[in-house]
Protein backbone atom coordinates (compact mmCIF):
# COMPACT_ATOMS: atom_id res chain seq x y z
CA UNK A 1 0.00 0.00 0.00
CA UNK A 2 3.09 2.57 1.05
CA UNK A 3 5.25 1.08 -1.46
CA UNK A 4 8.17 -1.75 -2.11
CA UNK A 5 10.70 -1.97 0.34
CA UNK A 6 13.90 -2.29 -2.11
CA UNK A 7 17.57 -2.63 -1.24
CA UNK A 8 20.10 -1.27 -2.50
CA UNK A 9 24.10 -1.61 -3.25
CA UNK A 10 26.38 -1.08 -0.31
CA UNK A 11 28.84 -1.05 -3.30
CA UNK A 12 29.11 1.30 -5.63
CA UNK A 13 30.94 2.77 -8.11
CA UNK A 14 29.04 6.26 -8.31
CA UNK A 15 28.54 9.49 -5.54
CA UNK A 16 24.93 10.47 -5.28
CA UNK A 17 24.66 14.18 -6.26
CA UNK A 18 27.70 14.92 -4.66
CA UNK A 19 26.32 13.94 -0.72
CA UNK A 20 29.40 13.47 0.85
CA UNK A 21 33.24 12.11 0.81
CA UNK A 22 33.38 8.91 -0.37
CA UNK A 23 35.02 5.90 1.50
CA UNK A 24 36.76 3.75 -1.11
CA UNK A 25 36.77 -0.19 -1.30
CA UNK A 26 39.90 -1.32 -2.59
CA UNK A 27 42.35 -4.76 -2.77
CA UNK A 28 45.30 -2.20 -4.12
CA UNK A 29 46.71 -1.13 -0.98
CA UNK A 30 48.34 -4.45 -0.45
CA UNK A 31 49.83 -4.23 -3.71
CA UNK A 32 50.73 -0.62 -3.65
CA UNK A 33 54.33 -1.49 -4.99
CA UNK A 34 52.83 -2.70 -8.49
CA UNK A 35 49.77 -0.93 -8.22
CA UNK A 36 50.72 3.11 -7.63
CA UNK A 37 52.32 5.29 -9.51
CA UNK A 38 54.00 8.08 -7.39
CA UNK A 39 54.70 10.72 -9.73
CA UNK A 40 51.24 11.08 -11.17
CA UNK A 41 50.14 9.80 -8.10
CA UNK A 42 47.42 7.48 -9.43
CA UNK A 43 46.44 3.65 -9.10
CA UNK A 44 45.89 1.25 -11.95
CA UNK A 45 42.71 0.41 -10.77
CA UNK A 46 43.05 -2.60 -13.72
CA UNK A 47 44.49 -4.52 -11.34
CA UNK A 48 41.51 -3.98 -8.64
CA UNK A 49 38.89 -6.54 -7.78
CA UNK A 50 36.15 -3.96 -9.56
CA UNK A 51 38.18 -2.68 -12.26
CA UNK A 52 36.88 1.10 -11.34
CA UNK A 53 37.00 3.43 -8.75
CA UNK A 54 34.93 2.00 -6.43
CA UNK A 55 33.22 3.31 -2.91
CA UNK A 56 31.05 2.76 -0.03
CA UNK A 57 27.63 4.00 -0.76
CA UNK A 58 26.32 7.64 0.43
CA UNK A 59 22.83 7.31 -0.83
CA UNK A 60 20.93 4.48 -2.38
CA UNK A 61 18.67 7.30 -4.40
CA UNK A 62 19.76 6.65 -7.87
CA UNK A 63 18.73 3.16 -7.37
CA UNK A 64 15.14 3.86 -5.90
CA UNK A 65 14.44 6.01 -8.65
CA UNK A 66 15.10 3.49 -10.95
CA UNK A 67 12.85 0.85 -8.66
CA UNK A 68 10.28 3.77 -8.87
CA UNK A 69 9.93 4.03 -12.12
CA UNK A 70 9.07 0.13 -12.23
CA UNK A 71 7.30 -0.40 -9.27
CA UNK A 72 5.60 3.07 -8.26
CA UNK A 73 6.26 4.02 -4.86
CA UNK A 74 9.14 2.12 -2.97
CA UNK A 75 11.41 3.08 -0.12
CA UNK A 76 14.89 2.17 0.83
CA UNK A 77 16.18 1.64 4.44
CA UNK A 78 19.50 0.85 4.92
CA UNK A 79 23.39 1.86 6.11
CA UNK A 80 25.10 5.02 4.68
CA UNK A 81 28.75 6.44 4.50
CA UNK A 82 29.98 9.57 4.74
CA UNK A 83 33.92 10.37 5.16
CA UNK A 84 33.80 13.88 5.68
CA UNK A 85 36.46 15.23 7.99
CA UNK A 86 34.37 16.34 10.88
CA UNK A 87 34.91 14.55 14.12
CA UNK A 88 31.88 15.75 16.21
CA UNK A 89 28.93 14.38 18.32
CA UNK A 90 26.95 16.05 16.03
CA UNK A 91 28.41 14.04 13.08
CA UNK A 92 28.01 9.98 12.18
CA UNK A 93 30.18 8.40 9.28
CA UNK A 94 27.67 5.54 8.96
CA UNK A 95 24.20 6.04 9.84
CA UNK A 96 20.84 4.32 8.45
CA UNK A 97 18.18 6.18 6.14
CA UNK A 98 15.80 5.74 4.62
CA UNK A 99 14.73 7.09 1.35
CA UNK A 100 11.52 7.05 -0.15
CA UNK A 101 10.97 7.72 -3.72
CA UNK A 102 7.51 7.80 -5.75
CA UNK A 103 7.24 8.21 -9.67
CA UNK A 104 4.31 10.17 -11.43
CA UNK A 105 3.59 11.67 -8.56
CA UNK A 106 1.86 14.98 -7.70
CA UNK A 107 2.43 16.92 -4.74
CA UNK A 108 -1.08 15.80 -2.73
CA UNK A 109 0.10 12.35 -3.80
CA UNK A 110 3.44 13.26 -1.49
CA UNK A 111 1.14 14.64 1.26
CA UNK A 112 -1.36 11.68 1.39
CA UNK A 113 1.32 9.19 1.53
CA UNK A 114 3.68 10.78 3.81
CA UNK A 115 0.32 11.53 6.36
CA UNK A 116 -0.21 7.50 6.02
Amino acid sequence: ENGFHVHTPLITTSNCEGAGELFSVTTLMSRADTCYTPENRTWDFNQDFFKNPTFLTVSGQLQAEAFACSLGNVYTFGPTFRAEESHTTRHLAEFWMIEPEMAFSNLQDVMENTEG
